[in-house]
């Protein structure tokens, strides 16, 4: 008997709380399943794919950018030297580690022919080829190839490399029988100067064998007796960080370094004044340009004579092109130089805050450097 009375004051006393453990399980949420990402309208749905992690000491694998870009035809009439010649060896360098990767390489060549520039048939050179693209170049070891490239700072560096074909060797011949900057398309040869409209005294030859089918200006060399050097000229303030190569200035020296007058038929003149504007062609990415203040030649001109040991230099400033794409921010661009078939290529810093400024004065007419007015 008092055990059943135990029992029944325990079901009086604990029943409420059951009562309302029973509700909040009856009023408990249901189970979630798993969470959907709905996709965003217009938009296809959301793809994650897991990247796997790198082993010890190795780095992300890189993504290919896409296909390789298609390579340019080369200019070979914008080559400062052009020659046939065996590659002897091939001795890969550092790798730079961008994207693409930057491979360069030492060619060795021994040169059979020289079709433009101051090399001799035997001479044996070795040459610096740089090339930034998704895969490392292939060279045609132990084979005859031909080579465009240009001299700088002593050294040669190569821009086309390729194995001889019978097929293109005309083509190129006549491309480098042009002087720089001029080129010959279908029987077509036109000159730097073709854009100016500007017609060349018809009965004045020059004894040349090609001319200019826009203007009639012939195709005219400096020659090789002729020395043709160009050097950056200093800023008149430099500014750290800003214009190490200067404001765009360059001194352009043509040199006569024989015992005996030399004739420069590729620099004219009208009477004594030298038409350095209208002598001088720059290239630069790829395009072709006459000087910035060109005109164009209408009368009768002759070639500079310069006496032994004689000299004479002018400036010329690039940075008033129009048509290069400038760099915005800090970065390089190059510009070529030509004379004929003489050339020297420069490397410039270009600062887009600066030398945006001494473009706009160029361009209106205004000088670069300030004249002192004295007390």
């Amino acid at each position: 008997m008092k055990k059943q009375l135990t029992i029944l004051l325990t079901l009086i006393l604990f029943s409420p709380l059951m009562e309302l453990f029973a509700q909040q399980v009856r009023e408990a949420p249901p189970a979630r399943g798993p969470i959907k990402i709905e996709p965003v309208p217009g938009r296809g749905p959301i793809k994650i794919q897991p990247v796997p992690r790198p082993g010890p000491g190795n780095r992300l694998p890189i993504r290919p950018g896409g296909p390789a870009p298609q390579k340019a035809a080369i200019n070979w009439a914008q080559q400062q030297m052009v020659f046939i010649g065996d590659l002897d060896k091939v001795v890969a360098g550092p790798v730079g580690r961008s994207f693409p990767p930057m491979f360069t390489h030492k060619l060795n060549f021994t040169v059979k022919e020289v079709i433009r520039g101051n090399l001799k048939p035997g001479e044996k050179i070795e040459v610096s080829h740089v090339a930034r693209q998704r895969v490392a170049p292939v060279f045609p070891v132990n084979a005859s190839c031909i080579v465009g490239g240009e001299k700088s700072r002593g050294s040669y560096r190569a821009v086309a490399v390729e194995k001889v074909d019978p097929k293109k060797i005309a083509s190129i011949r006549m491309a480098c029988v042009l002087p720089l900057g001029w080129t010959a398309e279908g029987g077509k040869v036109l000159s730097p100067w073709a854009n100016l409209k500007v017609r060349w005294p018809g009965a004045q030859k020059e004894g040349a064998t090609h001319f200019c089918a826009t203007t009639g200006r012939p195709a005219l060399m400096a020659g090789a007796a002729v020395s043709f050097t160009v050097e950056k000229v200093p800023p008149q303030k430099e500014i750290k960080w800003t214009n190490p190569d200067g404001d765009g200035e360059y001194k352009v020296t043509v040199s006569n370094t024989g015992s005996k007058p030399l004739a420069v038929p590729a620099l004219r003149k009208l009477g004594k004044r030298i038409l350095w504007d209208d002598s001088l062609v720059i290239l630069c990415q790829g395009k072709t340009y006459s000087a910035p203040a060109a005109k164009g030649i209408m009368d009768p001109s002759s070639a500079v004579v310069l006496a032994p040991g004689q000299k004479v230099s002018s400036v010329i400033n690039p940075l008033a092109l129009d048509g290069p794409s400038w760099p915005r921010g800090g970065y390089r661009i190059s510009f070529q130089i030509c004379l004929g078939e003489k050339s020297s290529s420069q490397s410039f810093y270009y600062m887009s805050r600066h030398h945006d400024k001494i473009r706009d004065l160029l361009k209106a007419g205004k000088p670069i450097r300030q004249t002192s007015t004295g007390d």
